[in-house]
């Protein structure tokens, strides 16, 4: 697979390898996004607009696209905009990408009042749609909702179709995450701790890792067969405890 630098993926610090699969969102609630990617891979569209709010695995997602698509064809590239914009890099880092058979642009709403590098995504927009290449905008909102001082960006971003990942407000979403993040930690975790994350703890996959990572420590060395009482409740107590603590960040930002 091929990555072109700087991006360096931070997964939406799910702590995830590389090897993120399309096979991480397997509820109902992302069954709308998957089918519309296999229809991009499979060339029945070109485009896609993927919303997703902060946390939800959205980079992870990216990953898994380029990883699928890179199956068949290794011509993809990803890349963060975010990443390229705060680490001071120049716009030219967008030149030659239509050279990719797949770009997935990642952090598009980076761009909002960099008249720079709007300028630049429009152009390479432009040159993308020439050369008949396929094309994965990943935001934080819809087009329509996004800052751009540029109108004739503004207006190509609206044309591919548009899909929001899920909040994790639906439970079986809910599962789907956490399971797919203790894979990635190659972590299991007792079932009433599990039941009791399931049910009360955060809904996206930013926040429930970070509640993982404070739990975690209950549970080392500790054997998988039984775990005592007072470890279980302790993890629940701090699940609850860590969990209110992000709602009160969130609404005091």
């Amino acid at each position: 697979m091929t990555y072109k630098a700087p991006f360096q993926p931070s997964l939406d610090n799910m702590d995830v390898r590389q090897d993120a699969s399309l096979d991480d969102f397997t509820s109902t609630g992302y069954a709308p996004i998957l089918t519309a990617i296999e229809a991009l891979c499979q060339g029945k569209i070109s485009e896609l607009f993927i919303i997703g709010d902060e946390g939800v695995g959205k980079t992870h997602l990216a990953i898994a696209i380029l990883n699928h698509y890179s199956k068949k064809n290794p011509n993809v590239v990803c890349l963060s905009l975010s990443e390229v914009i705060n680490s001071g890099d120049d716009v030219m880092v967008l030149a030659g990408l239509e050279t990719f058979d797949l770009i997935i642009l990642d952090d598009v709403q980076s761009v909002c009042g960099h008249d720079e590098w709007e300028e630049g995504l429009f152009h390479l927009i432009n040159r993308i749609r020439e050369q008949q290449k396929n094309l994965i905008f990943i935001a934080d909102n819809p087009s329509i909702d996004l800052a751009i001082h540029l109108p004739d960006l503004k207006t190509r971003l609206s044309t591919p179709p548009a899909m929001r990942l899920p909040t994790g407000d639906d439970i079986e979403d809910k599962i789907a995450v956490i399971h797919a993040i203790l894979r990635r930690k190659n972590w299991r975790l007792p079932d009433e701790i599990l039941s009791h994350l399931i049910h009360q703890g955060p809904q996206n996959a930013k926040d429930i890792v970070s509640v993982l990572d404070g739990v975690s420590p209950l549970l080392t060395h500790l054997s998988r067969v039984q775990v005592p009482k007072k470890i279980i409740e302790e993890a629940k107590q701090l699940i609850d405890h860590e969990t209110l603590s992000l709602e009160i960040t969130r609404y005091t930002l």
